[in-house]
């Protein structure tokens, strides 16, 4: 069993794929953009996790901070939820724990995982859909660039920190061809990753009505492409997928990657 524990809701990072965004009506709040403006904070989240391990034993369960929100988005150099949730996780043994950021900010916690990794194992998941700093800004547009991703996973990699690209999500006719893939590929070895992962495309509605209006607007050719991938629902087709994954699976073999399959969404 996985342990998601996210300190915040909302993401500063404004990523129009965001798959997360339909969590922000539990907060009664219909605007899909409001998932990048409007960020609650989880202040007492240490406290109550503390409170969890001396109730429950998690001993040998996977625990992964950031599934649904960047947990190194700006607001954590403020409020520092993300670090006191890694503090009281120091305090427990014997956990898998995975950390899924774009933020270069996570290094200012190495010393912290530097700890945590003697006493679990620990990966940390950077997320990177191209390293191309142009596209990366077309779709991604408040987050750290895909430069400063690369500097970080090699920085955790010299600190012998397990880190892994995820390739997530890759879109039909914008970061699934080798033209996009081979340089990431060659530049997340070269950076030191031990792995990339990557899972396809899928737009819930509250992804959608923001997904959508940026295709038109930034990829206008491939609009009636999407409405036929999408047509019957949420995700792809297995056949859809398949294709769509055909150039990561072949990379990730000659890039001497592990040969794993890829999440399927």
């Amino acid at each position: 069993m996985i342990v998601h524990s996210n300190g915040s809701r909302g993401c500063e990072f404004a990523c129009a794929y965001c798959y997360a965004r339909y969590t922000h009506g539990f907060f009664d709040l219909a605007d899909p953009e409001d998932f990048e403006r409007k960020i609650f904070v989880k202040r007492r989240a240490a406290e109550k996790l503390r409170h969890r391990l001396r109730k429950s034993d998690l001993s040998g369960q996977s625990i992964a901070l950031g599934t649904a929100t960047d947990p190194y988005q700006p607001a954590e150099r403020h409020y520092e939820v993300t670090r006191g949730l890694l503090e009281v996780f120091a305090e427990a043994e014997g956990l898998a724990l995975s950390i899924t950021t774009k933020s270069p900010l996570v290094l200012r916690d190495l010393d912290l995982l530097a700890e945590l990794d003697r006493r679990h194992s620990v990966s940390v998941h950077v997320t990177l859909t191209t390293v191309d700093a142009a596209l990366a800004r077309r779709s991604e547009r408040q987050a750290p660039d895909p430069g400063a991703r690369l500097r970080t996973i090699e920085r955790l990699a010299e600190a012998g920190i397990a880190t892994v690209v995820n390739l997530m999500p890759v879109m039909p006719g914008i970061n699934d061809g080798e033209e996009v893939l081979a340089p990431l590929f060659e530049r997340a070895k070269a950076a030191g990753a031990t792995d990339v992962i990557a899972a396809p495309l899928f737009l819930r509605p509250a992804t959608r009505a923001v997904f959508l209006p940026w295709l038109e607007a930034e990829f206008p050719g491939l609009v009636t492409l999407y409405r036929r991938l999408f047509a019957r629902g949420d995700y792809l087709g297995e056949a859809a997928k398949d294709a769509l994954l055909a150039t990561y699976r072949r990379l990730k073999l000659e890039q001497g990657f592990p040969r794993t399959t890829a999440a399927r969404a």
